[in-house]
């Protein structure tokens, strides 16, 4: 799986560490860091085993989605009780429908 290196979100350029492994904590597989303006994707699961690229893809959507509901909305979905299993939906919904019509990538070049 190729990740972009950054992204710009807002005004906002964001790093992107992949692989990254957090080793603090084996729940995690993606963090989105808004004061250092960085997401960090995990390429193995809890138990040390590859994680494959459609997991991947979903988690960095997932923290795509974070840095977007800071910038445009101050984090409001994300602090909500339920703002974790909705920005998840969320990236499950988008990477499928981004894995599944290939025709999308040219709405949005320039």
């Amino acid at each position: 799986m190729i990740l972009p290196k950054t992204l710009k979100v807002g005004s906002h350029q964001i790093s992107v560490v992949f692989p990254h492994h957090f080793r603090e904590r084996s729940d995690v597989c993606g963090q989105y860091d808004q004061s250092l303006s960085e997401i960090r994707v995990d390429h193995v699961d809890a138990c040390g085993n590859m994680r494959s690229d459609s997991s991947i893809l979903v988690t960095f959507l997932h923290e795509v989605l974070h840095a977007i509901d800071y910038t445009y909305n101050r984090g409001r979905v994300s602090r909500r009780k339920d703002g974790e299993d909705d920005i998840d939906q969320l990236a499950q919904g988008l990477a499928q429908v981004l894995r599944d019509n290939e025709g999308l990538a040219c709405l949005i070049k320039e």
